[in-house]
This record gives structure tokens, sequence and C-alpha cells, in this order.
């Protein structure tokens, strides 16, 4: 079964920046990102180029956590995404970000859950993003304690 590629670090330490270099290096990749561009946070699909706002002043149809209010309509087409990626013929899926909302049932779940069980039917290379302080949990909750591996970028 393939591992699971994790890239973790401390938040807003350019975890997700220095991913996009990589992948813009890479061939046949796919899967989101979420950088923030000033201050909010987006998902942008790989495949597609698509740009859309996460983060939002909405107040109906959200997720919030916090003090932040988060697009349900941009997780469900984020979902979309990583639901299709599982179907392609990949060498990458990008998973940027899995964070205490996907452990809680939010956010980019189900997709990530389907993702991580059915990888044994890709052969692509699953590469998430994880903050360093949910690591243990995120490990855990996924049922990966021998089926990762921390993936390191180069500075």
């Amino acid at each position: 079964m393939n591992k699971i590629r994790i890239l973790t670090g401390e938040i807003k330490t350019g975890k997700t920046t220095r991913l996009m270099q990589w992948a813009a290096s890479q061939k046949n990749i796919d899967g989101i990102f979420q950088p923030v561009i000033d201050e909010k946070r987006f998902v942008y699909h790989i495949g597609s180029r698509t740009l859309k706002p996460l983060e939002t002043t909405e107040t109906e149809n959200v997720t919030q956590i916090g003090k932040y209010n988060f697009s349900n309509q941009t997780f469900e087409w984020s979902q979309k995404i990583l639901s299709e990626c599982a179907a392609k013929k990949l060498d990458w899926i990008i998973v940027d970000e899995i964070g205490p909302l996907e452990l809680h049932g939010k956010g980019l779940e189900p997709a990530v859950s389907k993702l991580l069980v059915d990888r044994e039917n890709t052969k692509a290379q699953i590469l998430c993003v994880v903050r360093d302080s949910i690591l243990e949990k995120f490990i855990m909750h996924y049922g990966l304690q021998n089926d990762y591996q921390i993936f390191e970028l180069e500075n």
C-alpha cells in the first residue's frame, strides 16, 4: 500500500508556498493548495488553475472556527476535486491542508478519508500538508501509524 507523504511544520512557516514551488516542476499532479493571499485563505485547484475564496465575510452557509468563517461551497468544490483526483491516473495528489476541521469530520471531509482509505486503488503518491501541532492526532485519526513518511522539501 502507498505510504502517505506528509509535509509538516509550524503555522505560517511557508509550507504551502514551498510546496507550490516544488509542484510547479512536477508533471501529472493535481489536488488543492490553500494559499493565504492578502491575509485571506483561498483554495487553488492545481488541475484547472482555479482560485476560489475559502475565508469569507459571509455568515450564511459557512463553517465557523474561532473568528474565521469558511465557505461551505468552497469546501464542497474542494471535496469534489479530491474525489475526482482519485479516479485519475496521476503521479501526485496534493491535499493542502488537513487541520482541526477535518479531524472533526468537517472541511475537506469526507473526501480526505475516502482518498486515504482507497489509496491502494491509485498509483498516485498522496501528499498531505499537516501542521506539526496536530501531526500525531492526524496519524491516529486516519490510522496511519505505519503508513506514512515525512516529506522533506529543499529550502
